[in-house]
């Protein structure tokens, strides 16, 4: 006698895991967060532009948010996955503050705390498509530090993400130095992302700039920079270049 599994009971042996979906590609996307610390706190730039693939579909996307007391975060990469990370930080926020102690969680904790769940995620093969950055100064100490979509994290005196890092960093490390006050640390901030509007293509010129000190965070509101587009190598983009490209 011949026995025959039916497609029912195939489907409750192989579990809920055999329909599962993971994210294979990132949909809408943001480009480079550039932070740094400066004399009194953190200071955070990012674009406004939310590419649809290659094409510029969104002109009005913030990237850069506060989190709790102390803390403020950008991300780079895909949006739907940073409103996710955003609603797990709205949990975590709610429970600390339903221990009503007089101590609140400071941007080391909230650093920690992405830094494991972008590794959990990596781990089930399901990652938030996001590089973030952390920024924030609880009791007089700056903290500012960055991970990716797979849990690297670290900490440093600026960071940046996406094609920040190629582009912005090494003006960071020419330029940056601790005593920097707000006014030096946003043109230096704006030098960043005028290169980067030059330089990548999911750039657009609409920009906000955010600060968090002792006093809390401020966002400014968009605005754009003054930009020169006259140069030589932009006008004749392949003169000198090797092959037929």
């Amino acid at each position: 006698m011949q026995f025959t599994a039916s497609k029912q009971t195939e489907n409750c042996l192989l579990g809920p895991e055999s329909d599962s979906q993971r994210t294979l590609y990132p949909y809408v996307t943001g480009t480079s967060v550039v932070a740094l610390k400066y004399k009194d706190g953190i200071l955070m730039a990012a674009d406004m532009g939310g590419s649809y693939g290659s094409t510029l579909r969104y002109k009005s996307v913030e990237r850069m948010k506060p989190i709790g007391k102390h803390s403020l975060l950008g991300a780079s990469g895909e949006i739907s996955d940073f409103q996710e990370i955003l609603k797990y930080l709205d949990e975590l926020i709610l429970y600390d503050n339903m221990w009503d102690d007089g101590n609140s969680l400071g941007p080391k904790e909230v650093h920690n705390y992405l830094t494991r769940v972008m590794y959990n995620r990596r781990n089930k093969f399901n990652p938030l498509w996001n590089s973030l950055v952390l920024g924030g100064v609880k009791r007089g100490e700056k903290y500012l530090g960055t991970v990716s979509m797979i849990g690297v994290n670290f900490e440093d005196n600026h960071v940046a993400t996406g094609f920040g890092n190629h582009l912005a960093r090494p003006i960071l490390r020419q330029e940056w130095h601790e005593n920097l006050s707000f006014e030096d640390g946003v043109k230096l901030l704006e030098k960043c992302m005028r290169v980067l509007l030059y330089r990548d293509r999911s750039a657009i010129n609409k920009l906000q700039i955010a600060k968090i000190t002792e006093e809390g965070v401020t966002i400014s509101q968009p605005y754009s920079l003054k930009t020169y587009w006259e140069f030589s190598a932009f006008e004749n983009p392949t003169q000198g270049a090797v092959g037929s490209w």
